[in-house]
């Protein structure tokens, strides 16, 4: 029953943050989703506090990934669904502290004419932002190599094999310049990191459909 009530809230919290990232969008403001970050409309917008929530809600969701996934060990895999919670926590840290650190500096120019206190909140943003992506990435990456070498039919080890991929899709969208091959001279980081976050999401959700299939069949 426990089980199932985790599972409840982490489909709830990973299908409602994107409602409420979106909302956060809203409003009237000079803001561009293509040039400017989520972390900026989160400090900016004037429905911010919106994507806060999706934060938190992001956070509450990979808290309850990470502990079913502890509570659920494939044979020959201990070790690393121990790094997979592991590695789940440290994503959840680091979405708390993009969520308590509002982003004060867009970029380097208005970092310089910041004032310590700010210069100091920015830097724990920065930290939080660094925590969260890389540990999503690499968890994703690893929870989709378990299941793709440990799955208990072919279309568990596929599902597996795309949840890996989502995590270097991530990173690849977040550093490359994949907009100007589609025409978009004029796209900064923002496309680029929602782009990066939409992949980590889509991985997201296919690991907790696989999850909520396997108590399903307990």
């Amino acid at each position: 029953m426990n089980a199932r009530i985790t599972i409840a809230i982490a489909w709830l919290a990973l299908l409602t943050a994107p409602i409420a990232l979106v909302v956060g969008h809203l409003g009237l403001h000079n803001l561009s989703w293509a040039r400017n970050q989520i972390s900026t409309y989160a400090a900016l917008a004037p429905n911010g506090a919106w994507i806060t929530a999706a934060m938190l809600l992001t956070a509450l969701s990979l808290l309850c990934l990470g502990i079913s996934i502890s509570s659920r060990r494939a044979p020959g895999a201990d070790l690393l669904n121990q790094i997979v919670s592991m590695m789940f926590g440290v994503a959840v840290s680091g979405l708390l502290i993009l969520a308590c650190f509002e982003e004060t500096a867009m970029n380097m120019n208005q970092l310089k004419k910041s004032s310590f206190a700010a210069i100091r909140q920015q830097t724990f943003h920065d930290v939080g932002l660094l925590l969260f992506f890389y540990s999503s990435t690499i968890v994703l990456t690893i929870s989709g190599a378990i299941v793709a070498l440990h799955g208990s039919d072919w279309t568990r080890r596929v599902s597996g094999a795309i949840i890996a991929v989502t995590g270097p899709i991530a990173y690849v969208a977040l550093t490359s310049s994949w907009p100007k091959f589609l025409g978009l001279g004029d796209v900064d980081a923002g496309m680029k990191q929602r782009g990066a976050f939409l992949s980590l999401w889509i991985g997201a959700l296919l690991l907790l459909t696989l999850i909520t299939n396997k108590e399903h069949r307990a």
